[in-house]
């Protein structure tokens, strides 16, 4: 889960967004980008330590076949590229939104930044959501 600050109680977002870092259906795909590109299909040695983690936190990590499987699947979900503007323009997965997040984010969403992610989140909270870097870093 993104540490975004559930402090911040301003128009209820977090009373919306808090029950989305709890459902087991929250997924984050790290070095997805990495894998594709270098056809690896051999998961990082840290990766089981990464997903043991995120469950402790909330949500799964998942592997690029896994997300391949979700987009064969046919099922609605949300796919957010958190990468920088310049990268995402550059190329982004099939039919993903664009949400770049920064060190600053963790903290909290200026309002601009929170109505984007509402918007791309949709009103389904029940609805898969998969955010994408282009590294574990």
């Amino acid at each position: 889960m993104l540490r975004i600050g559930l402090k911040n109680t301003r128009n209820n977002f977090w009373v919306w967004f808090y029950p989305l870092a709890l459902i087991p259906i929250l997924v984050l795909v790290l070095g997805f980008l990495t894998a594709a590109a270098t056809g690896s299909r051999e998961e990082p040695a840290w990766l089981q330590q990464a997903m043991d983690e995120a469950k402790q936190d909330g949500y799964e990590l998942i592997t690029a076949p896994r997300l391949k499987a979700l987009y064969e699947s046919g099922k609605d979900f949300a796919i957010i590229d958190v990468r920088p503007e310049y990268e995402y323009r550059d190329g982004h997965l099939s039919n993903a939104g664009s949400l770049e997040f920064d060190l600053g984010d963790k903290l909290e969403l200026k309002p601009e930044k929170e109505a984007t992610l509402i918007h791309l989140l949709g009103p389904d909270k029940q609805r898969t959501v998969v955010f994408y870097c282009r590294s574990f870093a």
